[in-house]
C-alpha cells in the first residue's frame, strides 16, 4: 500500500531556475546580456557541481558567490541585483501541481521532496510557490544538504527521504522529470512517475496516474 509521495521539484512542481535563467531563448541571461550561448552553458555546469552539494545557514551569501563566480568565468560585470530579479521572474509552479499537492494533502497522503538542488534556488522557489503549506520541512531532502545526487549508486538521497517520511521503500511513489534518477529510484525499491517537464498538462497526467493507483478519490 502507497503511504508517501515524494516529489522532484524542478520541472514538476516549479519551473527549472539554471536550465531557464541562464539560456531561454527569449529572456535566459545568455540572451539577454548578448553572452556566448556555450560559455554561459559551462559555467552553469561548472558552478552547478561546486554549489549542488553545498549547504549554508546564509542561502543570500552563497547566491551572491555564486553569481560573482559566474561573473568572472564569464568575463562580465553583470549587476547581481539585477540577476536576482531575473531569476524571481523565472520562478513559478508548474501548472496545476500546487493544485495536486493540496488534493493529496486533503486525503492524509504524506509529501515528501527529494531534489538535486542549491540552497538559495531552493529557498526562492519554496517561498515563491508556498511550498511549507504541503511539505513539512523534515521531509525535504536535498542534494546540497546530503552531499550527493538523486543519480548517486549509493541512493544517498532516497535512502534519507524515506527515512523521513518514515514507511517503507516499497510503500511511496517517486516522481520526476529526468529519467536518469527515475532509474535510480526504481532500483532503489520506490515505484517511479515520469513526469513531462514543465508541462500544463503533467499535473492532469500524473493525477490520472494516482487515481488508477487509487490512491486519489476523484
Amino acid at each position: 500500500m502507497i503511504k508517501a509521495i515524494i516529489f522532484d521539484i524542478g520541472g514538476v512542481l516549479a519551473f527549472d531556475v539554471v536550465e531557464n535563467l541562464l539560456l531561454d531563448e527569449k529572456e535566459g541571461i545568455a540572451s539577454k546580456y548578448n553572452l556566448d550561448i556555450q560559455k554561459v552553458s559551462q559555467a552553469g555546469a561548472i558552478l552547478w557541481e561546486q554549489y549542488a552539494y553545498q549547504t549554508s545557514s546564509d542561502w543570500k551569501q552563497l547566491e551572491m558567490e555564486f553569481w560573482l563566480q559566474f561573473n568572472n568565468i564569464i568575463g562580465c560585470t553583470i549587476p547581481i541585483e539585477d540577476i536576482l530579479q531575473l531569476t524571481d521572474r523565472f520562478i513559478k509552479p508548474v501548472d496545476g501541481t500546487m493544485e495536486l499537492l493540496s488534493t493529496l494533502v486533503s486525503q492524509n497522503i504524506t509529501l515528501a521532496v527529494c531534489s538535486d538542488n542549491t540552497e538559495f534556488w531552493f529557498s526562492r522557489q519554496a517561498q515563491k510557490i508556498g511550498l511549507y503549506k504541503y511539505v513539512p520541512s523534515r521531509n525535504i531532502i536535498l542534494s546540497c544538504r546530503i552531499g550527493a545526487s538523486k543519480s548517486s549508486p549509493r541512493f544517498e538521497m532516497f535512502e534519507e527521504v524515506t527515512k523521513a517520511v518514515g514507511v517503507d521503500r516499497t510503500e511511496c511513489v517517486f516522481i520526476d522529470d529526468r529519467t536518469e534518477p527515475i532509474i535510480q529510484a526504481t532500483q532503489y525499491g520506490l515505484v517511479s512517475i515520469l513526469f513531462p517537464a514543465h508541462s500544463p498538462y503533467g499535473a492532469r497526467y500524473t493525477k490520472s496516474l494516482l487515481r488508477e493507483m487509487n490512491l486519489l478519490n476523484n
